[in-house]
């Protein structure tokens, strides 16, 4: 009997892995075009790149990467387990081609998704029993919708090995913590050790194992601590010998404390999301508390009061620590980085709260279940000291708060809600199923009349109701996700031949792509160039046209991006040793307030926008929000290359606009009274003479019609844009030196694109001089001059060398 359970447990095992990869491919139709696998996301492209340099080196990793976070590099803060796995499958499957590579890559969250299902059944029938581990393995194929779209084929980043090692680890630990409880542990005694000792060696192995995959792992280590505390006051309490739990937590925790200053690549510094020495100490505390615990323990043992006094003053020590130590402070600052909040939290998706609609779009009745789970663990263990049910509690709890803080933290709590709901379902089955089943079989008779299991039958009801919508409710948002969500995170065709063409017309930046570079000896070569755009297309400029990206979305340098962009006088325009730069239209518009976030939390985009309340007509107050740009917004490098392709603007009307300022507290927006549209010096008067009780103000007419004449650019040049419409093209701008010509007045010379569209490069003198950048005569690029430049009716030749002043 025991062997057939076992042998319907594989197959439903197998069954529920088989599904979970099966569910995770249906995006496979969208996003594979012939020989070219887009991916999701953003991180996912430069992890491609992590595995394209690990399968040419093998299996060496590159913990510095010069090809990205132009002029410095970027050293890599996250382990390479991850990318190792990928590039080992790679291999294995006998992908060499770049097109192979991606495509392989694009299936291992799939599979790793799939290897979470049996670490979640042992898990769960290691903290319950068999059934709750089937039903917990079988939920984690469809539940939370973070956890499935960061295991779906084409996410390509380390989500779901953060997800399996974490929850591995959760599993070893309570197996070594189950043991020991079961096996009392005397140190007086060392065949009681052994077998203690080597369940904590795996565990401490699973720890570093997620630990090579990101040091977030960490969290788990503050999880074991808090669990410590809890278990050790009442195994005291209880009478129960420390000891199980010193030699669990002593040999799980040194081996990272003495792998990582053996591994070569911890950095300086003492931070905790980093492999600092920070990591090394956080162990050996835990390992030093965990101790200092048993001590007591055994030292007041059978004197509670004693105990209790003894455990008032260890807190205000530890207190005292974490606030008036290096060492404490820096533990203090990482349960801050997990906990606190700052404007990142606004500015990063992952990184902002989990508000109550995300949770229930995400969780749905499992918001409901969580909490009932955490009570059963909670009444089981106040009846019977199981570390493990502790543990599970205060796991649950801590990812729970963590996910409230950050959003990411949710592909970590689908576990937990797995888990929690099959203890609830378990818990429903165990109390209602044998009677509600009696009372179906039982006959009844005149003389017997059968008494309805009121209690049990609901209770039976509720827990398969609740799931099934969890069930139900999870797969239709996740399926959903896969058939139509997708295309949304995709590379956008613009912008994928935009990079190719750049990676093919471009001069190459002189760095290897594939090499290991050691940061120490490391120096860019005479030569070498940044590419400046936004952080969000950093990883797509290293992957696809294999340039150096100034800024990315890991935020390296984004000052000096926000500093570009917004600059509204070219002079100052540092592009950080950029020779291109490339814009889109989400740029210049929607995402022109992300930029100008990043650049003054405070300020925002009040230097150059205004919101004002405007009436909906025919809707009797009822008003819209609408945004009114400032001359400073027309006048951004942004908005000057994107929309204005870096030439001089005049515009035949701006907006004149009055206002009301009286709706401002209540409201937050003054109310548009008025408007016109005019010349811009006919707007410049009136809102001189303007005396109304409001204000007065010019603004643009719209997105490409300025409040006032914008300036031409002398350095810039358009190389290539993917299509006519500069609301949606990708453009490529070349940083020229710029020929001097002698000359009063405008010049103009005519321009046509690789895509044949026609406009008139125009530029007024200063100072008796045109600094002008396109060529008309060796120009290499697609992007070409009609004839000469023309001031009046001379026309002017300007050669290549003029132009870029490079031999």
């Amino acid at each position: 009997m025991k062997e057939h359970k076992s042998a319907l447990t594989a197959a439903a095992l197998l069954i529920f892995m088989l599904v979970a990869v099966l569910l995770r491919a249906i995006p496979h139709a969208a996003l594979v075009d012939g020989s070219f696998t887009s991916l999701i996301g953003t991180d996912a492209w430069y992890n491609l790149r992590q595995v394209e340099a690990i399968a040419a080196n093998y299996p060496g990793y590159a913990w510095f990467d010069p090809m990205t976070a132009y002029p410095t590099g970027k050293e890599v803060a996250w382990g390479p387990l991850f990318p190792l796995i990928t590039a080992t499958l790679c291999i294995v499957a006998g992908a060499a081609s770049r097109p192979e590579i991606v495509y392989v890559a694009a299936w291992v969250p799939p599979l790793l998704a799939a290897a979470v299902v049996p670490v979640v059944y042992l898990t769960g029938k290691a903290v319950a029993d068999r059934t709750t581990g089937l039903v917990a393995a079988g939920l984690i194929v469809i539940v939370s919708a973070s956890f499935f779209a960061r295991s779906i084929f084409g996410f390509v980043d380390h989500h779901v090995a953060e997800t399996l090692f974490s929850t591995l680890f959760c599993l070893a630990y309570i197996a070594a913590l189950a043991y020991a409880a079961r096996h009392p542990v005397t140190l007086r005694e060392p065949k009681t050790i052994l077998p203690v000792a080597l369940l904590g060696l795996g565990a401490g192995a699973a720890y570093l194992l997620g630990l090579l995959v990101m040091p977030t792992i960490i969290l788990f280590a503050l999880i074991a601590g808090i669990f410590t505390v809890l278990q050790a006051v009442r195994n005291h309490l209880d009478g129960t010998g420390p000891e199980g739990l010193l030699i669990v937590n002593a040999v799980t925790f040194a081996l990272p404390a003495i792998f990582l200053p053996l591994s070569g690549f911890m950095v300086d510094g003492m931070s905790l999301s980093l492999y600092s020495v920070a990591h090394v100490y956080a162990y050996l505390l835990l390992i030093a508390a965990t101790a200092l615990l048993a001590g007591i323990s055994l030292a007041l043992k059978g004197k509670q009061n004693e105990y209790l006094a003894a455990l008032a003053a260890l807190t205000i020590a530890a207190v005292a620590f974490l606030n008036l130590t290096h060492i404490g402070k820096v533990m203090g600052s990482g349960l801050i980085t997990f906990f606190g909040r700052d404007m990142t939290a606004t500015a990063i998706r992952e990184m902002a709260p989990w508000d109550a609609g995300i949770a229930w779009q995400s969780f749905n009745v499992g918001l409901l279940l969580i909490p009932a789970g955490l009570v059963l663990l909670a009444l089981r263990f106040r009846r019977e000291n199981r570390p493990e049910l502790l543990f599970t509690i205060v796991w649950s709890v801590v990812i729970l708060i963590a996910t409230i803080q950050h959003l990411r933290f949710e592909y970590y709590l689908a576990v937990n809600l797995a888990l929690l709901a099959a203890v609830v379902v378990a818990w429903a089955l165990q109390f209602g199923v044998g009677k509600t089943a009696a009372y179906l079989r039982e006959p009844e008779t005149k003389k017997k009349k059968k008494t309805v299991p009121t209690a049990e039958i609901a209770a039976v009801a509720m827990a398969v109701l609740l799931v099934g919508t969890l069930a139900g409710a999870s797969a239709s948002e996740n399926l959903g996700y896969a058939q139509n969500g997708v295309s949304r995170t995709m590379l956008a065709d613009d912008w994928r031949n935009a990079l190719e063409w750049m990676g093919e017309n471009t001069p190459d930046p002189g760095v290897d792509y594939y090499a290991i570079y050691d940061p120490n000896t490391f120096a860019y070569p005479e030569g070498s160039y940044g590419v400046m755009s936004w952080w969000d297309y950093g990883h797509w400029i290293t992957f696809i046209a294999q340039r150096i990206p100034v800024t990315n979305p890991f935020q390296d340098n984004v000052r000096s991006a926000t500093g570009f962009f917004l600059a509204t006088n070219e002079e100052k325009a540092n592009a950080a040793g950029s020779r291109y730069i490339v814009t889109d239209g989400r740029m210049a518009a929607d995402g022109f307030p992300s930029i100008a976030y990043w650049h003054d939390t405070a300020a925002l985009v009040d230097p150059y926008a205004a919101g004002l309340l405007v009436a909906v007509p025919g809707r009797e107050d009822t008003y819209s929000i609408e945004s009114f740009y400032k001359a400073a917004y027309y006048e951004t490098m942004v908005v000057r290359l994107q929309a204005f392709d870096g030439t001089l603007v005049e515009p035949e009307n701006a907006l004149y606009v009055e206002y009301d300022t009286r709706s401002v507290p209540e409201t937050g927006y003054p109310l548009l009274t008025g408007s016109q549209k005019i010349s811009p010096a006919e707007a410049e008067a009136a809102v001189e003479a303007y005396a109304g009780s409001g204000k007065a103000a010019v603004f643009g007419s719209d997105i490409r019609s300025p409040a006032g004449t914008v300036p031409a650019l002398k350095h810039y040049r358009l190389v290539y844009e993917s299509s006519p419409d500069s609301a949606t093209s990708v453009k490529i701008f070349e940083r020229v030196e710029g020929a001097a010509i002698p000359g009063e007045g405008v010049i103009e010379v005519a321009v046509v694109t690789n895509t044949g569209r026609e406009f008139v490069y125009r530029q007024a003198s200063e100072n008796g001089t045109f600094i002008v950048p396109y060529s008309t005569t060796g120009n290499p690029y697609d992007v070409k001059t009609i004839g000469g430049y023309r001031i009046g009716n001379e026309e002017i030749t300007v050669t290549e060398e003029a132009v870029t002043r490079r031999a």
